[in-house]
């Protein structure tokens, strides 16, 4: 493994990933080219340790980052895990923050690993901290920020989203999140009244 493969399974696919998150798109919750990419990401990160000196349990227990990733690749290829603790199933779901006059703003769609017995992570944050081992292992260095971006600040009357056929072949549902900002910090925050749209 060199660092321009590095770069072009993991670190090219996690920027790509990132920037389609920030697009205001309307995702099934459980399989899109969201689910997909995010797959493919975390098999290749999994897949680092074969390319090193350390086994699957002293990198776990390096980087619980990684441990969780790992994981998450094998539940994306492999489907449910003899060892049910592994589990950790991909999902999005769009976030909003509510505004005190009642306006709302889209954040970005946000990666979520649900693992079964490590609770739920970030997978653009998960994800960013497992490279950044391996890059650190490695001895790779690259410029690679890794920090998963928000959208530009628009505030709208209602939570919109478009569906798009080209990256979420059919939708029968959607997950939405919502935040408000409470002392400079984005907290979870359940809106007094949800006004959500998808259109074309």
């Amino acid at each position: 493994m060199t660092p321009h493969r590095f770069a072009n399974d993991i670190l090219k696919p996690w920027d790509e990933l990132d920037s389609l998150l920030v697009q205001q798109f309307a995702f099934q919750p459980d399989i899109s080219d969201i689910s997909r990419l995010a797959g493919y990401i975390a098999v290749a990160i999994r897949h680092q340790v074969d390319f090193s000196n350390l086994s699957d349990k002293q990198a776990n227990h390096l980087s619980q980052a990684h441990q969780l990733i790992s994981d998450a690749g094998d539940y994306w290829k492999h489907g449910e895990l003899r060892k049910e603790e592994r589990n950790s199933p991909i999902s999005v779901a769009a976030a909003f923050e509510y505004r005190e006059d009642g306006t709302f703003r889209f954040l970005r769609n946000i990666v979520t690993l649900n693992h079964r017995s490590l609770g739920m992570h970030d997978f653009m944050e998960v994800s960013s901290q497992a490279a950044k081992f391996w890059m650190g292992q490695k001895g790779y260095s690259i410029g690679w920020v890794g920090v998963p971006s928000t959208a530009e600040p628009t505030c709208e009357s209602a939570a919109r989203l478009k569906f798009n056929t080209k990256y979420c072949i059919e939708m029968s549902s959607v997950q939405l999140k919502f935040f408000k900002q409470i002392d400079d910090v984005l907290v979870p925050f359940d809106p007094p009244e949800v006004r959500f749209e998808v259109y074309e």
